[in-house]
This record gives structure tokens, sequence and C-alpha cells, in this order.
């Protein structure tokens, strides 16, 4: 392979790495949007090997 074509590759995989970090990006600011079901998020987050969703805390008494 010349070093063109490894040039090449490298930007490919570059590229498809950018779009996989952009993708987890998205999915977990979804799983922590408290308007999504709390139960569905956290089940997703597992399922895809991400953080738990952060938990809300309500002030005492409310």
């Amino acid at each position: 392979m010349t070093e063109k074509q490894y040039q090449a590759v490298i930007r490919s995989l570059e590229d498809e790495a950018q779009r996989l970090r952009g993708l987890v990006a998205r999915l977990a600011a979804w799983i922590n949007n408290p308007a999504n079901d709390p139960t569905t998020c956290r089940a997703l987050a597992e399922h895809v090997g991400l953080p738990a969703p952060r938990q809300e805390t309500q002030p005492h008494g409310q």
C-alpha cells in the first residue's frame, strides 16, 4: 500500500470515529433528557454501555 492509500484509509477511519463520537453524544443527551421515560433511558444506557442517566433530586416535601 502506498503512503497516499494509507492516508486515505486513515482519513476514512478518522471520519468514521468522528461520526460515532457524534452519535454517542446525541445518544447520551437523549438518555439524560428528563423529558424521556427514566426506565427506558436506564435500559438503553445499560444496553449500549453508557453510564446510567443522572438522577434528578427533588427538594424534601415535594
